[in-house]
C-alpha cells in the first residue's frame, strides 16, 4: 500500500513538473515578440537616418531601410544581404517596446519575427565566394586600448569620417568597417574581449583641397593601420550571406 501511494505521488509530481514546463514554454513563446511595435513609411526624402537598436527594451529607428532592419535582425553587414535594390532605398520609421523582463539579447529573433509579420520576409542563408578583406594584426602590433568603462572620450572633432566605438568586439568592428572598406571585412585577429576604437579617416568624396590640408586625416586603409594597428588584406573567400527571397515593399498595418 505504501509503495503504491509513493508511486502515485511520484506520478502527480511528474504531471506538475510537465505542466510547469509547458507554462514556461508558453510564456517564452509569448515573449518572443514586441509588446508594441510600429513601422511607418518615411517620405521625408531626408538623407539622414538613425537606428539605435534595442536598448533597455526600447527599439527606435528613423528613416531607415528594410535592409538595415535585416542587417540588425540577422547579424549581417550590408554587403552580405542580397536582395532587390529597393531594400536599400525605401525608408521607414520603426518603434517598438519589448515585454517586461525580456533581455536585449533577444532583440535579433524578435526583430526577425516582426519583419516576417509586417513585410512577409522570406530569406535563407547560403555560402558564396566573394571579394573580402581579412582583418589581421599589423606587424607593429595593435594600438587599440582594451575597453575600460571609466575611460572618457573628449574633444573628438574629426576632419573627415569617423568610426567611434568605445566598447566593441573585433567581429563587431569588422562589420562596422564593411561600408568604408567597400567589401565584407572578416575578423582574423584572434583577439577576444572588447576594445575602444576611435578611427578617423578621409572620406572618399573629399575634394583635392581637403586632401591637401595640413590636418587632413589619412585614407581609410592607412588609418586602420596607423591608428588601430590592424591591417586589411584583400582575399576572395566563401562567406555566408543572407539572400532575401521575398519581401513586401510596404508593411502591413500596425
Amino acid at each position: 500500500m505504501a509503495a503504491r501511494l509513493a508511486s502515485d505521488a511520484r506520478q502527480v509530481c511528474v504531471r506538475i513538473v510537465i505542466a510547469v514546463l509547458a507554462l514556461a514554454g508558453l510564456a517564452l513563446a509569448q515573449s518572443s515578440g514586441f509588446e508594441v511595435a510600429t513601422i511607418k513609411v518615411n517620405d521625408s526624402g531626408s538623407g539622414g537616418s538613425n537606428f539605435s537598436g534595442l536598448r533597455n527594451g526600447i527599439l527606435a529607428g528613423r528613416n531607415i531601410s528594410l535592409k538595415t532592419m535585416l542587417q540588425e535582425a540577422f547579424g549581417f553587414s550590408p554587403l552580405r544581404v542580397i536582395g532587390p535594390a529597393w531594400l536599400d532605398t525605401s525608408r521607414f520609421d520603426l518603434a517598438g517596446k519589448a515585454p517586461q523582463g525580456v533581455p536585449d539579447t533577444e532583440f535579433m529573433p524578435m526583430l526577425q519575427v516582426l519583419l516576417k509579420e509586417r513585410f512577409h520576409v522570406e530569406a535563407h542563408r547560403e555560402t558564396r565566394e566573394m571579394p573580402v578583406y581579412d582583418m589581421v594584426i599589423a606587424s607593429g602590433g595593435i594600438k587599440m586600448l582594451p575597453y575600460d568603462p571609466t575611460r572618457k572620450f573628449e574633444g573628438i572633432n574629426p576632419h573627415g569620417n569617423m568610426i567611434f566605438a568605445p566598447a566593441v568586439t573585433m567581429p563587431e568592428l569588422a562589420t562596422r568597417m564593411t561600408g568604408s572598406a567597400g567589401r565584407p571585412v572578416i575578423d582574423k585577429t584572434g583577439l577576444e574581449g572588447k576594445y575602444s576604437v576611435v578611427l578617423i579617416f578621409m572620406r572618399l568624396e573629399a575634394t583635392a583641397a581637403e586632401t591637401a590640408a595640413a590636418d587632413a586625416p589619412p585614407d581609410f586603409f592607412t588609418a586602420v593601420q596607423q591608428q588601430l594597428g590592424l591591417k586589411l588584406e584583400p582575399k576572395k573567400e566563401p562567406i555566408e550571406v543572407l539572400v532575401v527571397d521575398h519581401a513586401d515593399r510596404m508593411p502591413t498595418e500596425n
